[in-house]
Formats: C-alpha cells, sequence, structure tokens
C-alpha cells in the first residue's frame, strides 16, 4: 500500500455496524490483515516496500512478522479460544472440507489423532500451546515450506519411499489442496 495518484490509502476503524442477514462480515478480516500490515512494514513509514509487501503475503517466512503468523494460526485453530489447540480441534480443522473423501475414513482420522499425539503435543498434556504450534510450524528453526512439503510426502507416500510420484500426488490431490500450512484449499475457495 501507499500512494496512488497522491492519494494515501487510509484505513479506517470506524464501523458502519454489523453486516446484514446473509451479508459476509468483513471487520475480523479487515482488523486481521491492518495487523499484518503494521507487522510486515519493519520501518514504520506506513508503506510496504517489495520485501515487506512479501512478508505481508507470507508472515510465516520473515522474522519480523513469524511470531504474528504463529499467534494467527492459533487463532485459527483454536475454536473454543482457549489459547489451546484440542486434538479434537485439529482433527476439525482437517475435516472441515466435506468434500474431501478422507472425512469418512476412520484410519486416517485415527493416524491423523496419533500424529497430534505423537508429533504435535510435545509436553504430552493432550493440547498444543503457543510454544509447541512454534516448533510445530518452525521445527528446529526450519523453514514452514519444507516442514509442510514432509507433511505432504509423509500423508501421500503410499509405498513409504520418500519420494512421490505424479500418480501419488494425483490420488492425493485432496491433502495438497487441504494442506494447513499452505493454506492453499482456502484461498482457492476464495478465489472462486
Amino acid at each position: 500500500l501507499g500512494c496512488l495518484n497522491n492519494k494515501k490509502a487510509v484505513v479506517s476503524t470506524q464501523s458502519t455496524g454489523a453486516p446484514k442477514d446473509g451479508e459476509f462480515d468483513y471487520r475480523e478480516m479487515i482488523l486481521r490483515d491492518y495487523n499484518k500490515f503494521i507487522t510486515a512494514d519493519a520501518n514504520g513509514d506506513q508503506f510496504l516496500s517489495v520485501d515487506e509487501m512479501a512478508s505481508f503475503v507470507h508472515p510465516e517466512e520473515f522474522h519480523h512478522t513469524r511470531d504474528l503468523a504463529l499467534q494467527e494460526s492459533m487463532n485459527d485453530l483454536d475454536r473454543n479460544k482457549d489459547g489451546f489447540i484440542t486434538v479434537e480441534e485439529y482433527i476439525e480443522d482437517i475435516i472441515a472440507d466435506e468434500d474431501d473423501v478422507r472425512v469418512n475414513q476412520p484410519e486416517w482420522i485415527e493416524m491423523e489423532r496419533r500424529t497430534f499425539l505423537s508429533h504435535r503435543d510435545l509436553n504430552k498434556d493432550g493440547k498444543v500451546d503457543l510454544k509447541e504450534l512454534k516448533e510445530w510450524m518452525h521445527p528446529g528453526g526450519n523453514a514452514p515450506a519444507l516442514v509442510e512439503a514432509k507433511h505432504l510426502i509423509l500423508l501421500s507416500d503410499k509405498d513409504k519411499d520418500g519420494q512421490l510420484t505424479p500418480a501419488e500426488i494425483l490420488d492425493n490431490f485432496k491433502v495438497f489442496v487441504g494442506s494447513q500450512a499452505t493454506d492453499f484449499g482456502r484461498m482457492l475457495h476464495n478465489e472462486l
């Protein structure tokens, strides 16, 4: 954001009231993007450079916006807003796409439940806190893209050879589209 024909872009905090029935409420999304803008604007000049814009679009990839991305993920996954992600909330988020054929596969859901308990809930208290979520999103400081690639291979590699064939990718298309870390499925749905 910046100037357009020498006019500054302005974000108003004034509300026009709650949306009418059937209308989407954009207020939370606008506030979230405003906070992300302020955080991405590393030099505080109220403009986003190319690098700052990249951190706005992919906050999980940049040091100065990573904590915001972490908190946004917690807010998205923590449905009851108690500051933790339970195994139930984790499973609910994964199966939110009713078109996903895995929704009706109890063995797949059980595998995800075991993954949560063995790899996400590090202190074994039955829930994931912000520290555990940080390790989940950035294990050992690894880049989120690498973590997501490993996760996608784990879920899609039927012959367990550590590599994906075109057939394995196509057979697991919904795994890629519904990926939590890339959020591609939601972005695609919003575009349509």
